[in-house]
């Protein structure tokens, strides 16, 4: 979300980011004037991890009502929960556009997740398998804003033929739903056939004692797009996604991607053209995978290939914004329209 408003800053619209201390169905457990101290303190109106441009507004604000929300053309909102707030607002706060980034269920409350795609707002999706949900959950169309990868950090580097085909990344987490215990498996079994196998983790965690000695781990990578390009492979075997940025970044730098046949990368990893894929939960799907690329270097580098041009055409901010503008500007133009017949 950072990202679209750096872009639509850059082409001249006013751009405000609110981050609300208090939201819809969420009980604080703290008084609000504390909360508004650690947001402060985290830097939450400014994060270190993001540049964002210094002509965009970003405030903390005590919640989403109309007493904190500025006058606009478009208002926003990045999470099921924060629909309920926007669609409360007064029309002179912009028109209403929810971005459903995952089924955001991990927290319960799943009904009214579910009844959120309901309301009176117009919704966009992340991903073709959340824009299907949307839609047969909210009986209307759901438009469809792909994620996309910046570019100009994700690109290639190293030549993909050249590459150490044994070499494999993947991303470390501790979240069940991510799979890293089928990748570590994967990796163990493939080292008893593949002596020099070269596997790399990274992730936000300290590197686990249980993890073999010989696979390497890096925490909070700062070169991460040096990493993708030092390795041949990229596998992802995760059992849920939105739409799975690593991999995605992976393939743009020129990696091969092995990954999970879920949703969160269907958009991308198209089977035996752009990705292998296996099911979720399968240590011995990895396994053959990898394995078939270990022992077909042309077809990882066709594989690569193929991926990193078909990403890097159909998934770039370019794109992503042009859509996004342009659906705005027509939803703007319908209510104004609306509006005037209304009065008349």
């Amino acid at each position: 979300m950072y990202e679209y408003a750096n872009y639509f800053s850059a082409r001249g619209h006013q751009v405000t980011v609110l981050h609300s201390l208090r939201r819809p169905f969420k009980k604080m457990k703290s008084p609000i004037w504390w909360k508004r101290f650690v947001f402060f303190c985290q830097r939450a109106e400014r994060p270190r991890w993001f540049l964002l441009d210094t002509n965009v507004n970003s405030c903390i604000v005590d919640e989403i009502t109309d007493a904190f929300v500025p006058d606009g053309d478009i208002v926003f909102s990045t999470w099921w929960q924060m629909t309920y707030a926007i669609v409360a607002l007064s029309p002179a706060k912009g028109v209403p556009v929810n971005l459903i980034q995952d089924y955001e269920a991990w927290g319960g409350q799943e009904e009214k997740l579910v009844a959120s795609y309901r309301l009176p707002v117009h919704h966009a999706a992340i991903a073709k398998w959340l824009q299907t949900l949307a839609e047969r959950e909210a009986g209307r169309a759901v438009k469809l804003l792909p994620n996309a990868i910046d570019l100009e950090k994700f690109k290639l580097s190293s030549s993909i033929e050249q590459r150490v085909p044994h070499s494999v990344i993947a991303l470390y987490s501790e979240e069940e739903r991510k799979g890293t215990a089928y990748a570590i498996a994967a990796a163990e079994e493939l080292k008893k056939n593949f002596s020099d196998l070269k596997w790399t983790f990274f992730g936000v965690y300290p590197r686990p004692a249980h993890l073999p000695v010989w696979i390497h781990y890096h925490r909070r990578p700062v070169n991460l797009p040096e990493l993708y390009n030092a390795h041949a492979i990229f596998v992802s075997v995760s059992n849920g996604e939105g739409w799975a940025l690593p991999p995605a970044e992976a393939m743009a730098c020129g990696c091969a991607v092995v990954c999970t046949d879920i949703g969160g990368h269907a958009d991308y990893a198209l089977a035996e053209k752009t990705a292998l894929l296996f099911m979720p939960k399968d240590t011995e799907g990895i396994v053959q995978q990898l394995s078939r690329l270990f022992t077909n270097d042309q077809q990882r580098i066709e594989l690569a290939t193929k991926g990193r041009e078909f990403l890097t055409q159909q998934f770039n901010w370019k794109h992503s914004v042009d859509t996004a503008l342009e659906w705005f500007m027509m939803l703007q133009k319908n209510n104004f329209e609306a509006s005037n017949n209304s009065s008349k």
